[in-house]
């Protein structure tokens, strides 16, 4: 048995060759019945996302398939095989047990800790699980995957600290105003950071948004996005006065928010919390607006000098999640490598369940009329009887996967090849 993975991602391709190879849900769920109901894999599975496409495969096959699966994708895709020479990887058996648990624990990913990916993982195991194109091993191992996704944001920091500009964002306002459910956030400008920072804030629980733009009509579409209301450029003075939260991102050739506007609104305003993030370059806010009381400003600069930090950080938990990475895939493993002595097991235990049944029958004969609940118990009491004889052994059998004691089994039971 061969398992592989077969892939690229945004270490190996541009984003151009990333796109043209990667799967929408139904081409995914065609070209897993292709890989399967042509004959050219026993397992199959494809995991795609905006920054990795992935075969992940099992064949019983004594060839390479690997070369196979390469074709495929760009078959598939109408990509020339040369085009993806040197994008493509492959990893066999273990390499990509060990490559899927890095992919789950989002190790592998742009972003190390991001938290999609391993939503994304069980997407496509959903998906093959309804194409019917998974089996035993594939099963396990996704579903093990999943585990090792778990733990390693449970027992480690690498989830925890944003590390884009918008979530550190969030979590500054988060620290400043707690819960963000009643907080006012203007948008001024409605470029693509300021979108990323408001739909961020959204998701924190924040509700009353307003957009200023030179452009009316951009406003308007902003606001539509997140249910807010949108207002006209040449009343964003009036609006900065009931507003929590500020995020500027226009094209200024100076600042359009000075000191001096910033102390008269905050004495409007009682003084209460006023957290300004400036997105724009060149910056649209009076970097002298931090002076003034309860005033937090945060521009484009100090918000990826805390991204990096927290990253750093986060890659510090990376030594923890490998030592995950390494425990699960020796349980995988050993649990593989048991596979050979199903076949034993599954005749041995049939084998004992065809003398438990005669030895049953031939008792229960001799004990003559007996109700229904003492039929059931004496056939209860030996099914307890056979599973508590079979299971040390069983157990024993497995823990020593290498098959030490596997013909000794097949011999003392008399087991024949084809039982």
């Amino acid at each position: 048995m061969q398992l592989f993975v077969v892939g690229l991602n945004h270490q190996t391709a541009p984003i151009e060759l990333r796109e043209s190879v990667a799967f929408t849900p139904e081409q995914a769920g065609e070209a897993l019945q292709q890989l399967n109901g042509g004959g050219v894999l026993d397992e199959a599975l494809i995991v795609s996302t905006c920054n990795r496409s992935e075969i992940y495969g099992v064949s019983n096959e004594n060839r390479d398939v690997i070369p196979a699966v390469q074709s495929f994708i760009g078959q598939f895709h109408r990509v020339d095989l040369q085009q993806l020479n040197g994008s493509l990887y492959s990893y066999l058996d273990r390499e990509a047990v060990r490559h899927l648990f890095h992919v789950a624990a989002s190790l592998d990913s742009m972003v190390v800790g991001e938290p999609h990916i391993l939503g994304q993982v069980r997407d496509a195991f959903l998906l093959a699980l309804e194409s019917g194109t998974t089996g035993l091993v594939l099963n396990h191992l996704f579903q093990k995957a999943a585990q090792v996704g778990k733990r390693v944001r449970a027992e480690t920091e690498i989830g925890l600290r944003p590390v884009s500009v918008s979530s550190v964002a969030v979590e500054l306002a988060t620290k400043i105003f707690g819960d963000l459910q009643n907080c006012a956030v203007l948008v001024v400008g409605a470029g693509e950071m300021s979108q990323l920072t408001v739909r961020s804030l959204v998701l924190r629980g924040a509700k009353w948004i307003t957009v200023a733009n030179r452009s009316f009509d951009r406003a308007v579409t902003l606001a539509k996005q997140f249910g807010g209301r949108a207002v006209a450029w040449d009343t964003l003075v009036s609006h900065l006065a009931v507003q929590d939260i500020v995020i500027s991102s226009v094209q200024a050739d100076q600042y359009i928010i000075r000191r001096e506007l910033i102390e008269g609104i905050m004495g409007e305003r009682d003084h209460r919390p006023l957290f300004l993030v400036d997105l724009g370059l060149p910056r649209n806010i009076d970097p002298q607006v931090q002076d003034v009381y309860n005033v937090f400003l945060y521009n484009l600069d100090d918000l990826q000098t805390i991204a990096e930090m927290n990253r750093r950080e986060r890659e510090k938990d990376i030594p923890k999640a490998e030592r995950i990475i390494e425990e699960e895939m020796q349980k995988f493993t050993a649990w593989q490598e048991s596979l050979h002595l199903i076949p034993t097991i599954k005749s041995w235990r049939r084998q004992i369940e065809r003398i438990r049944e005669a030895e049953l029958e031939a008792h229960l004969r001799r004990l003559g009329p007996l109700s229904e609940r003492e039929r059931n118990i004496i056939t209860a009491l030996s099914h307890a009887i056979v599973n508590k004889i079979m299971h040390k052994p069983t157990v024993r059998l497995k823990e020593s996967a290498n098959g030490q004691y596997l013909e000794s089994i097949r011999y003392l039971f008399d087991l024949k090849e084809d039982e």
